[in-house]
């Protein structure tokens, strides 16, 4: 398994006798770091200035880097990136047996790059800039389509081009106009994944042809949607985007299934996480809270159990995973810190799946309202064909 904590990015710049071109190339590999989330970051210097490439390469080997990847910062894709580069690197590794590296394409001729130039470029003529579109970022809520805000169903109904995601009830489709054009930009779980910066990138290219874009997002754009991502994005390429908020799985599936987060005998606060970054540290901080709702952390539901164990919760608090919440397939498990592990692996759960922890669970039998409204609908639905 990859381990990001070994991996060291080394940020190489030309090198100049002018202190502000070096010091552009540093602060690119600060904010590398900062955006990147990479703990190992250092930059380098082809000629002139220092540390040359040899010396960050050790000093990210020092650090602790066991793979290396190498980063030409708008340096020439011929001359440089594929003559210079590759030689002084590889000298370096030399000196460090065992430590692995690779180089990255230069931004040169990266799409983004040049539609940035260009938009400089119109900047700096007397014409004016064509007409810019706007993106919105629209939640779509958690699956029912009666949970669709009304602003984002009037959005949908005159975007020209709608970004959806693979938790998006294609339901929601239906508001969009035959001419309007549909992008799926899904990621799935250990299946298919349309990379971010692509999605970001379509964003903008769409935005730059004067349309109107919706990016519709499961839940709440803003609530481990990634929005805040594509937000930046828009924001670094000029595009004029806003932010619709959507009703997140986070609240909505536990409400379907009966749960309130919050009650005066059971819960006055609430924590949300993702599975995904549901480790010990995260879990330990969040353990204060009364009600732990967990997105995302299906797979690890084993793992996530046993840590909130750790991290001092009861092994006979109630739990429950909520599978498709919304939907009228939604199915509801429950048990305790010591049995919802197994009895979610006895039923086979999968995601898409919102696990809940605390006392306010033990409502559910007592509050549990619609999987009774859909079998009401399923019944009436019935008995009109059956008297039509």
């Amino acid at each position: 398994m990859r381990d990001d904590r070994e991996i060291g990015v080394l940020v190489v710049g030309h090198g100049s006798r002018r202190r502000e071109a070096n010091d552009d190339v540093r602060e690119a590999a600060r904010c590398v770091a900062e955006r990147g989330d990479f703990s190992l970051v250092e930059a380098a210097f082809l000629e002139i200035e220092h540390p040359n490439i040899s010396e960050g390469f050790t000093r990210l080997v020092e650090r602790g880097a066991r793979q290396i990847v190498v980063h030409p910062y708008f340096l020439s894709p011929g001359r440089h990136t594929r003559g210079d580069i590759p030689v002084e690197v590889q000298a370096a590794a030399n000196r460090h047996p065992g430590i692995s590296f690779r180089i990255s394409e230069p931004l040169n001729a990266h799409p983004l790059v040049i539609a940035a130039s260009v938009e400089r470029i119109r900047q700096a003529m007397d014409e004016p800039a064509p007409k810019r579109g706007i993106v919105y970022l629209v939640g779509a809520g958690p699956g029912d389509p009666g949970l669709l805000t009304v602003k984002a169903r009037d959005l949908l109904a005159t975007c020209e081009v709608v970004v959806y995601d693979y938790l998006v009830n294609p339901d929601l489709l239906s508001w969009v106009r035959a001419d309007a054009e549909r992008i799926y930009a899904g990621k799935v779980g250990g299946g298919r994944q349309t990379p971010q910066e692509q999605i970001n990138g379509q964003l903008i290219e769409q935005a730059l042809q004067g349309k109107r874009v919706v990016r519709l997002k499961g839940g709440d754009p803003f609530l481990f949607g990634r929005g805040g991502e594509e937000a930046e994005a828009l924001a670094a390429a000029g595009i004029p985007f806003e932010i619709v908020p959507g009703v997140s799985s986070a609240l909505a599936v536990p409400a379907y299934a009966g749960i309130p987060l919050t009650h005066r005998d059971y819960s006055s606060s609430v924590t949300i996480l993702t599975g995904a970054r549901a480790n010990d540290e995260a879990l330990r901080l969040s353990s204060a809270a009364d009600t732990l709702v967990i997105l995302m952390g299906v797979k690890q539901l084993r793992e996530i159990t046993k840590d909130l164990v750790a991290a001092g919760r009861a092994l006979e608090t109630p739990v429950a995973v909520i599978r498709w919440g919304t939907y009228e397939g939604q199915q509801t498990i429950c048990g305790t810190l010591e049995t919802i592990a197994e009895e979610a692996e006895r039923v086979e759960m999968r995601a898409p799946a919102v696990i809940v922890v605390g006392e306010v669970v033990r409502l559910r039998e007592q509050l549990r309202w619609f999987e009774g409204a859909v079998r009401r609908s399923v019944w009436e639905e019935l008995e009109l064909a059956a008297t039509g």
